[in-house]
C-alpha cells in the first residue's frame, strides 16, 4: 500500500486565546500540495485568527505547524513569506500611488549596478509581467494601482505573492467586491495557478464559489474544526448545518402572490439623464421582485431613485396606501408613504457606528414614537427590543454599540428599522458580507415580510440569491430593463444572457 504523501502544510492542535475568549481550540488540519482547500464558517468561527497564524501575523498559544513534514516557527510575516506562505486580503494591501510593477516588486526591486543603486525599471516591469503571466492575465504594469479596477488589484496582489515565491496563497474573501464576470475571470486565473501546482486556501461565504474552485473543504465552528471533506461530498444543506450547528428550518418561500394581489409600488418611466432610461415596474403586495444585472447596470440607482435619495429627471413613483395612491418625490415623502431602504453599504449608509443598536433601529421613527415633536424613549426601546427578538440579533442588549456586532447582525439592525409600518421595502445587496447561516435567516425574514403583504424589490449581484428569494427577476443593462423572467423560467444562463445583451425578453 502506497503511503499518503506528506502534506505541504499541517497544523496540529493549534489554540489561541484573547483573554477569556477562546478563538481557536485544538485545530488540526492538513493541506495537500497543489490543492485548493476551502475554509468555511460563520463570522466569528475562527477563520481569520487561523489565517493570521498561518501568515505569521499572530502566534498560537499551543500546537505546532509543519511545512513539508518539518516543524517550523512563524514568528512574523516575513518568516512565513520566506517559507512560501502569502495572504491576499479582502482589500488588497497595495499602494495606490505606485505603479502595478512597483507594487508587485516592492521590497524586492531590482537595482542597476553602480554606487547609486537605481531601480532597474525595465527589469522590474519584466518581472511584474512574468508574475501576471502566471495568472494568464495582462495588466498594464506602468499604470498606478489607484487607476485600475478592483478585480485587477486582486490579480496584482496574487501576482505579488507569486513574485515573492509563494507556494501556498491564502485568499480571504477575494470576490466580495467583484462583478459576476470579474469573479469568473479570477476563478479562471486561480485554476491556472492550481494547474501549475500552487496551493490555495480559499475563504468565502459564497458556497457556489467554493464548489467552483475547491477540492476539499474544512468547516470551522466556535474555534474548532467540525469536519474536513471532499467538496463534492457535502451539499449546501450539509455545509450550512456544519457551519451553524443546527439544521435550518424549511424556507418560508410561499410562492408568488395570488393573481388578484394589488400593486403596492408603481413606477412609471423613471429616468436620470444619461444613467437611467424609462424604468417602469409594478410590484404587488406580497411579491418579491429581483433586480439583476452586471456591475454598473443601474440596479442600485433604481432603488435610490425610487426612494428619493437620487434625483430623477423624469418619471412617477407611487405607493398604494389605505387612502389610495401616494406620490413619492423625495426621501421624506417615501418614508411617509411606507417605503424603506436597506442600502448597499451598511457601514457608510445604513448605520451610525458610534451609536447603539437602539439608536440605529430608531433612525426611522414611526408616528407613535413621537409626541408633540419629541421622541418617546420607551417606544424606541420597545421597537429595538422587538427587532432584536424578531430577527434574533445577537447582542448583549439594545444598548450595545452597533460596531461590536458581526456583519450579519449589523445587517439585521438595518432591516429591523423597517419591520413596522412598511409597505414597500427596497433592498440593495441585502446579504453582502454576511455568513451563510445569517443569509438564510435574512432570507426567511424577507419572505415573512412578503407574507405580511409588504412588497419587496431586491437588487443583488448574486444570481443564486435572486433565484432562491424572488418571484420574478427584472434584468437590467446600461440603465434599461433588458428583460423580465418569472421564477419558473429564470436560470443563471437566461439572466446572464439578458444582462450581457445576448437576448431580450419580457415575462409572460
Amino acid at each position: 500500500m502506497t503511503p499518503a504523501p506528506t502534506p505541504l502544510l499541517e497544523m496540529r492542535g493549534l489554540a489561541k486565546r484573547f483573554g477569556a475568549q477562546v478563538a481557536l481550540q485544538d485545530v488540526s488540519l492538513a493541506i495537500a500540495a497543489g490543492e485548493v482547500h476551502a475554509l468555511a464558517g460563520e463570522n466569528g468561527a475562527g477563520k481569520s485568527t487561523l489565517m493570521a497564524i498561518l501568515s505569521g501575523a499572530l502566534a498560537p498559544d499551543e500546537g505546532e505547524i509543519l511545512w513539508e513534514g518539518r516543524p517550523v516557527g512563524l514568528p512574523d510575516v516575513r518568516s512565513a513569506q520566506a517559507l512560501g506562505i502569502s495572504i491576499v486580503h479582502q482589500e488588497p494591501q497595495l499602494v495606490a500611488s505606485l505603479s502595478v510593477a512597483e507594487n508587485i516588486g516592492l521590497g524586492r526591486l531590482p537595482h542597476r549596478a553602480g554606487p547609486l543603486r537605481l531601480v532597474d525599471t525595465g527589469a522590474m516591469r519584466a518581472a511584474a509581467r512574468a508574475a501576471l503571466g502566471l495568472l494568464g492575465v495582462t495588466v498594464p504594469v506602468e499604470a498606478a494601482v489607484g487607476a485600475i479596477g478592483v478585480a485587477q488589484r486582486q490579480l496584482v496582489a496574487v501576482a505579488r505573492a507569486l513574485h515573492f515565491g509563494a507556494r501556498l496563497i491564502i485568499l480571504d474573501e477575494p470576490t466580495s467586491s467583484l462583478s459576476l464576470g470579474e469573479i469568473e475571470a479570477l476563478l479562471t486565473s486561480l485554476r491556472a495557478l492550481r494547474a501549475r501546482g500552487t496551493t490555495l486556501v480559499y475563504i468565502s461565504h459564497r458556497l457556489e464559489e467554493l464548489r467552483a474552485i475547491a477540492d476539499r473543504v474544512t468547516v470551522l465552528r466556535d474555534g474548532r474544526v467540525v469536519t474536513t471533506a471532499p467538496m463534492g461530498a457535502m451539499d449546501n444543506e450539509a455545509l450550512i448545518t456544519a457551519m451553524s450547528g443546527r439544521e435550518l428550518a424549511a424556507d418560508l418561500q410561499t410562492g408568488p402572490p395570488p393573481p388578484g394581489a394589488e400593486p403596492r409600488l408603481r413606477v412609471r418611466d423613471l429616468a436620470q439623464a444619461g444613467r437611467l432610461h424609462a424604468f417602469t415596474l409594478d410590484v404587488r403586495e406580497g411579491e418579491v421582485v429581483g433586480l439583476a444585472g452586471l456591475m454598473g447596470a443601474g440596479r442600485s440607482r433604481v432603488l435610490r431613485t425610487i426612494f428619493g435619495a437620487d434625483r430623477r429627471t423624469a418619471g412617477v413613483v407611487e405607493v398604494r396606501a389605505a387612502g389610495g395612491w401616494r406620490a413619492v418625490h423625495d426621501v421624506a415623502s417615501a418614508i411617509a408613504a411606507g417605503v424603506g431602504l436597506v442600502p448597499e453599504d451598511r457601514r457608510a449608509l445604513g448605520l451610525v457606528f458610534t451609536a447603539t443598536v437602539c439608536d440605529n433601529v430608531g433612525l426611522r421613527t414611526p408616528p407613535d414614537a413621537r409626541r408633540w415633536g419629541l421622541l418617546l424613549s420607551r417606544v424606541l426601546r420597545a421597537l429595538a427590543e422587538a427587532a432584536v427578538a424578531t430577527l434574533r440579533i445577537k447582542a448583549r442588549g439594545i444598548d450595545d454599540p452597533v460596531r461590536t456586532l458581526s456583519g450579519g447582525n449589523q445587517q439585521k439592525v438595518v432591516l429591523g428599522r423597517w419591520l413596522r409600518d412598511t409597505r414597500v421595502l427596497l433592498l440593495d445587496e441585502p446579504t453582502r458580507g454576511v455568513d451563510v447561516s445569517a443569509k438564510a435567516e435574512i432570507h426567511r425574514h424577507l419572505r415573512a415580510l412578503a407574507a405580511s403583504s409588504v412588497a419587496l424589490l431586491v437588487a443583488s449581484s448574486e444570481i443564486p440569491e435572486l433565484l432562491a428569494l424572488c418571484d420574478r427577476i427584472v434584468v437590467m443593462r446600461q440603465g434599461r430593463v433588458a428583460g423580465e423572467l418569472p421564477r419558473d423560467r429564470a436560470t443563471p444562463a437566461e439572466i446572464l444572457s439578458l444582462a450581457t445583451g445576448a437576448t431580450e425578453r419580457r415575462a409572460s
